[in-house]
């Protein structure tokens, strides 16, 4: 196993994020404000578009099981993340019929979720036990890069038509699946034990269960940063769209940094210790937009939040590797990615609803930040060691 963190198959891994959830998923958070201003949807239209990129990925979690029972995980990546750039690419028809848009929002999601269920557990296995949080932090890196470019490159695209950022952001995503097409080799695949790994012992799977808590919560926690941030800033609060993609920016930037520290801080001080203060922080910054609208804060917001939501995704994934052992990773992690996608699911189609219905979005960010704290006791409460590293 290698040793480094910087190899063919964690940077592979970091274009899978970086297509499925960095573009695939959180481009449209940018580019949302646009599109309702330029009349290409309503106000309603464009949220409930948000919302069915999370069906999507509610649909393509427990799939990515069920597609490896008949394809290689290298075909499965790969044609997850070719899904995730045609969306965007068929997205860029002006005047198409509103279910068109719908089942392409919603294949994006399917892809990203796939991406994000396989990812990881094709990579970190891989890999020496030593390195494997810095492996994480870069494969996961790849969600904030992702939105970081699409919250720059947004605001420089829509000036020459809404149909060139969908299709500046389907390239993008094209070319990176094209890169790392033959990284993912037929020699690196899941861990052959997977499907026949025996049950969990009772306390493990009480910890995964108290890890799932924690993370379903999460997926409410971070729904009004990525669906309605950009929107929020520049409908609500009447900022420029180039402000509101600048702290989109941020938010992608403290995602890209976020994986990184939390992978280094938890191979030095326990993924356990750090899961704690990532949920902590990460309610803070949730709550910040309370407490003023400033740019400063705003700011604040946008890189706490931005930090923290691929910053706890690799952390739960890397204590769920811990816990259960690379045999039964991406079984677990497949389940709880799952979890996750139908809170975040019923959550967004909620959240959706207020929003279209409703004057702001300031209640939203309170709901976020209180199922955030929820989270804190569910993590103090695991109490085993991690499993021995397969």
């Amino acid at each position: 196993m290698p040793r480094s963190v910087l190899t063919g198959l964690s940077l592979a891994g970091l274009c899978a994020t970086f297509v499925g959830n960095g573009i695939g998923r959180f481009a449209y958070i940018a580019l949302m404000p646009a599109l309702i201003q330029a009349g290409w949807f309503s106000k309603s239209d464009a949220s409930y578009l948000g919302a069915a990129t999370l069906v999507g990925y509610l649909l393509g979690a427990p799939m990515s099981g069920m597609l490896l029972r008949h394809y290689r995980v290298g075909s499965v990546l790969r044609g997850a993340m070719l899904a995730c750039s045609l969306s965007y690419l068929a997205c860029a028809l002006l005047g198409a019929a509103m279910p068109w848009y719908y089942f392409w929002r919603a294949m994006a999601g399917f892809g990203g979720a796939i991406l994000m269920v396989l990812a990881a557990p094709a990579v970190l296995p891989q890999h020496s036990p030593a390195v494997r949080g810095r492996v994480s932090g870069v494969v996961f890196s790849g969600i904030g890069l992702g939105a970081a470019a699409s919250g720059l490159l947004i605001p420089l695209l829509v000036p020459w038509g809404i149909a060139s950022a969908w299709l500046g952001m389907g390239s993008i995503c094209l070319v990176l699946t094209l890169l790392t097409w033959r990284q993912w080799a037929p020699d690196a695949p899941l861990h052959p034990a997977d499907a026949q790994a025996q049950p969990l012992p009772a306390e493990r799977r009480v910890a995964v269960g108290l890890l799932l808590a924690a993370y379903t919560l999460d997926a409410v926690g971070y729904l009004p940063h990525t669906l309605f941030w950009v929107d929020y800033t520049v409908r609500e609060l009447q900022m420029p769209l180039a402000t509101g993609g600048f702290l989109w920016a941020l938010f992608g930037v403290g995602a890209a940094i976020g994986p990184l520290l939390a992978g280094k801080l938890g191979d030095v001080f326990g993924f356990k210790r750090c899961l704690i203060a990532c949920f902590l922080l990460k309610s803070l910054g949730v709550a910040l937009p309370l407490f003023g609208s400033d740019v400063l804060t705003l700011c604040a917001s946008s890189i706490l939040v931005g930090m923290l939501t691929p910053g706890i995704v690799m952390l739960v994934s890397t204590c769920t590797l811990d816990c259960v052992g690379a045999r039964q990773h991406r079984r677990v992690w497949g389940a709880m990615t799952f979890s996750f996608a139908a809170a975040q699911a019923a959550g967004g189609y909620l959240m959706a609803f207020v929003a279209a219905n409703g004057q702001s979005y300031r209640p939203l960010f309170l709901v976020s930040a209180c199922a955030l704290l929820c989270s804190v006791p569910c993590i103090a409460c695991i109490r085993v060691q991690p499993a021995a590293k397969a």
